[in-house]
């Protein structure tokens, strides 16, 4: 059984106990736990949240889920395009890069797209590509992508992506 197999199965039978036991969680928690495994890729679509709806985001400090929602899109779309200006306007400085067990801080824009191929690997990319926004983690330290490739947050008034690890 592969590693995939086990974690589906995993979900599956948390799923099955939370629906049977006699717990405070409605039951599209659990749904929406196990739609998390889907493998199969799935495209952004344009429909924005109110501001009057809840905000998935606010732990993290981002005020407006539909601000969040715009900005992730056109994160999005500036990688898949490779569009490294766009890209680096959209970033906290200094940036922290995570790799091989060291952190290194970019400090400036034109430093991010100079590095910007070593930075957004084909497996961020691909990671990002793939993300949906319904399931992206938030805690009090921002929205993450994937198992922690890239990590976004609120600073001032700008979304931004603050730290990329590979």
């Amino acid at each position: 059984m592969n590693k995939t197999s086990k974690f589906l199965l995993s979900v599956t039978l948390a799923g099955a106990a939370f629906a049977t036991s006699s717990s405070a969680f409605p039951l599209h928690s659990v749904s929406a736990a196990a739609s998390t495994t889907s493998a199969s890729p799935s495209t952004s679509t344009s429909a924005t949240p109110t501001k009057s709806s809840h905000n998935p985001y606010e732990v993290a400090g981002i005020d407006d889920p539909a601000a969040f929602h715009q900005f992730f899109f056109t994160f999005q779309q500036a990688v898949k395009n490779n569009d490294k200006k766009a890209v680096s306007s959209m970033i906290n400085y200094p940036l922290n890069v995570h790799s091989n067990g060291k952190t290194y801080k970019i400090t400036n824009a034109a430093r991010f797209i100079a590095k910007y191929d070593s930075i957004m690997t084909p497996e961020v990319k691909r990671t990002l590509a793939y993300a949906i926004e319904d399931d992206l983690f938030v805690n009090w330290k921002g929205v993450m992508v994937g198992g922690g490739e890239l990590w976004f947050g609120q600073f001032n008034d700008k979304i931004a992506l603050y730290a990329v690890n590979k």
